[in-house]
């Protein structure tokens, strides 16, 4: 049996802005990435976009998110890892690896 791979998407309204938020707070954003990635199958988004349209006049477009566009680029030694796993110092994104490695060399 084949093994089911996540489809992430975006969400895009007519004028080209990124749905962003979270559940009851939405909101639009020119940014891509502020946008909220959704898991197409997971989150039923089909069904989704099709209720808001019905229901609401709101016509959304599907977007297929690049699986490498999901990805922080850690500025010290340039892996990529997910958002949720980068730490950002004011200055640059950094990876665990390279998180733990600077605090482990500050006095």
């Amino acid at each position: 049996m084949r093994e089911r791979h996540d489809i992430h998407v975006i969400l895009r309204d007519g004028f080209g802005r990124y749905l962003a938020g979270q559940r009851n707070d939405w909101s639009f954003t020119e940014e891509f990435s502020q946008a909220r990635v959704f898991d197409f199958i997971k989150d039923r988004i089909a069904e989704q976009v099709e209720m808001l349209r019905r229901e609401h006049g709101l016509e959304l477009s599907i977007v297929a998110v690049d699986p490498l566009e999901r990805y922080e680029v850690c500025d010290i030694c340039g892996n990529r890892t997910m958002p949720y796993s980068t730490f950002f110092d004011g200055n640059q994104f950094l990876c665990s690896n390279c998180s733990t490695a600077g605090a482990k060399s500050q006095p």
